[in-house]
């Protein structure tokens, strides 16, 4: 009987620790849901924004170059919030502008002005892990993306990587995109608990080997609710070269339409 009772217990054990791992995923699973969507919702109710900013190219040796731009967002529930990005120097590349429109169901929509030639340019799906006009961004990054992009995991939660806020906690969880023609096979972020702010993105390659490091510091409260981070760097640790937005301005409510967002509204 002993032995009988014995076989038992060895046949049934494994299964018991099955159950438990994917009990553990799936809370794992849940709680990296919860924390993005806290994150998706940080910002609801905003209508607007518009910002001048700084746009610093580094390259591995150090040299840099200098940009000036323009980012204008309008808030969409539906879809995803639509962007409008626009070069105002060097001369050469004034007039430059990136649309682009976000998507629940499907592919997102950019297209390229391209003042030079007085020709627009939509950016196919399999071009979006290009480099955003010479950047360490990719076309990918400058997305707005939405909740449904990405399957989500909780990691941890530890200090934030940001050393100017010794006492505050940072939820760390990895999300995997769901776009197949994406360039990146996940990131991993430090998300701050009280304000949501994104303090720190890596980005992994098709491979699954650390392309590019994201960080946000000098973070500003804008109309008693809206955090926003005025230098941002992304860094490519691969080649050492690193792209750096430096924020003047940062304005809500202007009032802006959705004609301004239209692609028949590039070049004008």
């Amino acid at each position: 009987m002993k032995s009988i009772k014995l076989r038992l217990m060895l046949v049934t054990f494994p299964f018991v620790v099955v159950a438990s791992n994917a009990s553990a995923e799936q809370n794992s699973v849940g709680k990296g849901y919860e924390i993005a969507a806290l994150l998706d919702t940080r910002d609801a109710g905003f209508e607007d924004s518009s910002a001048k900013l700084s746009m610093i190219l580094k390259n591995g040796q150090g040299a840099q170059t200098v940009r000036e731009l323009q980012i204008k967002i309008l808030e969409n529930t539906d879809q995803g919030d639509k962007s409008l990005i626009t070069f105002d120097f060097p001369a050469d590349i004034k007039g430059t502008a990136l649309l682009t429109h976000p998507s629940r169901e499907g592919t997102d929509d950019q297209w390229l002005f391209l003042p030079t030639v007085d020709r627009t340019k939509r950016i196919s799906s399999r071009n979006k892990s290009g480099a955003f006009m010479g950047s360490e961004f990719s076309f990918e990054d400058m997305t707005n993306k939405n909740l449904e992009d990405y399957n989500y995991r909780f990691l941890r939660t530890e200090a934030c990587p940001n050393k100017n806020m010794d006492n505050s906690k940072c939820d760390v969880i990895t999300r995997f995109p769901v776009d197949k023609h994406s360039g990146y096979s996940k990131q991993i972020m430090w998300i701050e608990q009280d304000n949501k702010q994104i303090h720190k993105i890596e980005y992994y390659d098709r491979k699954d080997s650390l392309l590019k490091v994201f960080t946000a510091t000098d973070f500003k409260l804008y109309n008693d609710k809206y955090w926003r981070a005025n230098v941002v760097e992304m860094r490519n640790v691969q080649t050492n070269k690193a792209t750096v937005l430096e924020y003047s301005s940062i304005q809500f409510g202007s009032g802006l339409t959705k004609r301004e967002f239209h692609r028949s509204s590039l070049g004008k």
